[in-house]
């Protein structure tokens, strides 16, 4: 494994890196309105805490969701549509933790399963089943396939516990071992797809994070930096003091560990829970960006210079991102910030 890059090093890349280029515009001041995550579809962007709200863009409209939410609600969610009628997943806090189906049309909401603490929750199709991927309690691979009808049962299936000193968190599909199957990647590990979908999966570790409790708490991408047509795997700690923020290269045996490259430096990152991949500068290169939940509420770009190089810079402070995402809000052709923090909802135009 690559050993991380020396302070020294780190410091004057920070010196020498280009300015990100933001001016930022407030859609909405929030006030009291407590926001525990959203998701963007298109121009609209749903977001779920003391209650529902879809905000129309760029105006920032809001609509609110005739609905009883319990009183804490956590911030793994996703859109999800069923039998052609639009609905929103959602996660309840402390108390039954139920999982549920609410109806952006009527508000009517259904219980999928209770018990349940998920961070993440992502929309998947596997082998022609449709439903929901999510981390459950932070140590098992969970798949909830959806019922034909909003009112019938959906089918729960462990795909993988996790057996770390750390918890483990954050999924994304790809096909890491190209073999037509997207495989499934939470925290330290890569879950190698079977062949059928009632076969079991195989556990791959991609790295050995698990110094600490939150070690494997993680956000993830999937992209090709170098523009070799191999995509690398991009991984902030999204729940941690002092994050590492990091890129890996695959070997080409994809079952050992994986080569690391540490971005960090000496930014001392606290909880960089939103990564976001996107050509920032227009150099043709992929650049990334983190936000963080905590401390400073800083956003930073490592901008990529190509043959595995990245410098730094602070792009501007937040209150704290709850949800941060990459559209070009104005059609200029370059990649702009929607940026929900705890105070306001914000566009950061990319100049």
């Amino acid at each position: 494994m690559a050993s991380p890059p020396k302070p020294l090093l780190l410091f004057c890349c920070m010196v020498m890196a280009r300015a990100a280029h933001f001016d930022r515009h407030e859609i909405r001041s929030l006030g009291r309105e407590k926001i525990a995550g959203a998701v963007l579809d298109g121009r609209r962007l749903t977001t779920w805490g003391d209650r529902i709200l879809t905000w129309d863009l760029p105006d920032g409209r809001t609509e609110p969701l005739r609905t009883r939410l319990p009183r804490t609600v956590g911030p793994g969610g996703a859109l999800f549509e069923i039998a052609g009628e639009p609905g929103l997943v959602i996660n309840e806090g402390p108390g039954r933790r139920a999982l549920r189906w609410v109806s952006l049309r009527t508000g009517k909401s259904l219980e999928i399963d209770h018990g349940i603490s998920a961070n993440e929750i992502l929309p998947v199709t596997i082998f022609g089943h449709r439903g929901l991927l999510l981390v459950q309690r932070r140590i098992q691979i969970r798949f909830y396939e959806a019922p034909a009808e909003a009112s019938g049962a959906w089918t729960a299936r462990d795909l993988y516990s996790f057996y770390s000193p750390s918890d483990q968190g954050g999924i994304l599909l790809a096909d890491v071992d190209r073999d037509g199957h997207p495989d499934i990647l939470s925290g330290n590990y890569w879950i190698q797809s079977p062949e059928e979908f009632d076969l079991p999966w195989r556990l791959f570790a991609i790295r050995v994070w698990a110094e600490e409790k939150l070690s494997g708490m993680v956000k993830m991408a999937w992209h090709d930096l170098s523009g070799t047509g191999i995509p690398n795997l991009i991984v902030s700690q999204s729940e941690m003091e002092h994050a590492r923020v990091a890129w890996f290269e695959k070997p080409a045996d994809p079952k050992q560990l994986w080569i690391e490259h540490r971005l960090e430096g000496s930014l001392d990152l606290n909880q960089p829970a939103s990564l976001e991949v996107a050509d920032f500068d227009g150099d043709g290169r992929l650049d990334i960006l983190v936000a963080e939940r905590a401390g400073a509420g800083r956003v930073i770009v490592f901008h990529n210079e190509g043959a595995g190089r990245f410098t730094v810079s602070e792009a501007g402070r937040t209150s704290g991102v709850i949800d941060l995402h990459v559209m070009d809000w104005n059609g200029d052709g370059r990649p702009d910030l929607l940026v929900v923090e705890r105070s306001s909802l914000s566009w950061w135009e990319n100049r």
